[in-house]
């Protein structure tokens, strides 16, 4: 199994996320909220006391490497290659009617999904062996590579972050990044400087709507 190093070592990452080494550390704003349960448990061990009614949301990558530690009847969660939501903005819709008021996304290091492109003849040769003509399969690996592939695993956190908080306007969205070394979660230090917060009204424009996929 190929594990990346710590974060903490990765030049790439090193300066860019804030180590979470103790409560203080976690967002005010995120406190005592089920976005706090997730990282004390996650961090620290701590277990998760599930009301048997969700409030968040989790999004993350289908990544192997890593397991969500929570409990059942705690959370609804979404796994997408790349760990973005795009396509899936019914499902978010359909958790808000069952009472969620949270949306945690999280990013992680060493995706494929940036190494998806080169990948690309591979996967679709997996399609081909099952039984797709090979235009066709390649026809529809072009179209989802398009909206799965990224080119560095923070900035699409971070571009999917401002993407929601423009769709969703009045959930609470955490973006996390999650270390495959030994599955810590860090906060971007950019949600920490507070400039990348949109200054929206409640209404969302229909042409967002429509652009939908």
């Amino acid at each position: 199994m190929n594990i990346p190093p710590p974060l903490k070592v990765d030049e790439k990452y090193r300066d860019l996320l804030h180590a979470i080494e103790s409560r203080e550390d976690i967002p005010e704003q995120w406190r005592d909220t089920p976005i706090e349960s997730l990282i004390m448990s996650q961090n620290f061990g701590w277990p998760i006391q599930s009301s048997g009614k969700p409030e968040v949301l989790i999004a993350t990558c289908i990544e192997f490497r890593y397991a969500l530690p929570i409990p059942r009847m705690y959370a609804y969660v979404i796994r997408r290659a790349s760990g973005r939501v795009i396509g899936s903005e019914f499902s978010v819709g359909y958790t808000l009617v069952h009472g969620v008021k949270y949306l945690v996304i999280i990013g992680h290091n060493d995706c494929g999904m940036s190494k998806v492109i080169d990948r690309a003849p591979l996967v679709v040769d997996a399609f081909v062996e099952q039984g797709w003509e090979r235009d066709a399969a390649k026809d529809y690996v072009d179209k989802q590579i398009s909206r799965h592939a990224i080119d560095d695993e923070l900035t699409a956190l971070r571009e999917e972050y401002l993407r929601l908080r423009t769709v969703f306007r009045k959930l609470v969205i955490a973006p996390l990044f999650v270390c495959l070394h030994d599955s810590k979660l860090y906060v971007p230090k950019w949600i920490l400087e507070g400039d990348l917060e949109p200054h929206l009204g409640d209404k969302v424009p229909s042409e967002i709507i429509r652009k939908l996929p």
